[in-house]
């Protein structure tokens, strides 16, 4: 039997160059680059929201006797509401459980940052990969009906 064998572009990395814990996305899957993209725009409008909440615990700058920040359950609280929603938008994107194979139980936000440092390069290389592969048939195409002239 003849095979056929088809390359959508999928990336598998290890985390930290541990085999069992390795992701799998398509960088070149036009609707995954745009889910992506619509994340980024997701989570720059959610840092917006969430600035005046941490504002407003900052300004609160009271210690206890033993010299703990009043403010700091209030802090924990809403990083932790960070770092959740962080995780299932994850989680929603690249699939069910990444967050547990990238961070493991760590609710980290550095971690969050270090990831998508990561991530994106693949994604910007795929998609300017194939919009040049498209803007050079544009330019052959010019450029034979030129010659045709």
């Amino acid at each position: 039997m003849d095979t056929l064998t088809i390359s959508t572009g999928e990336k598998h990395i290890a985390i930290n160059g541990d085999p069992e814990r390795v992701i799998v996305f398509n960088p070149s899957d036009v609707a995954f680059a745009e889910r992506f993209y619509d994340l980024i725009r997701e989570f720059e409008a959610k840092l917006k929201e969430y600035q005046p909440r941490s504002e407003a615990i900052e300004i609160h700058q009271d210690v206890d006797e033993n010299g703990v920040p009043l403010n700091l359950p209030d802090k924990l609280a809403l990083m932790r509401e960070v770092c959740e929603y962080m995780r299932s938008k994850i989680d929603g994107l690249f699939g069910a459980g990444t967050s547990q194979k990238v961070f493991g139980d760590a609710l980290v936000l550095s971690g969050f940052e270090q990831f998508f440092r990561g991530i994106t390069p693949y994604i910007q290389t795929a998609r300017s990969e194939k919009i040049a592969q498209y803007t050079n048939v544009v330019t052959d195409k010019k450029r034979k009906h030129a010659v045709m002239k």
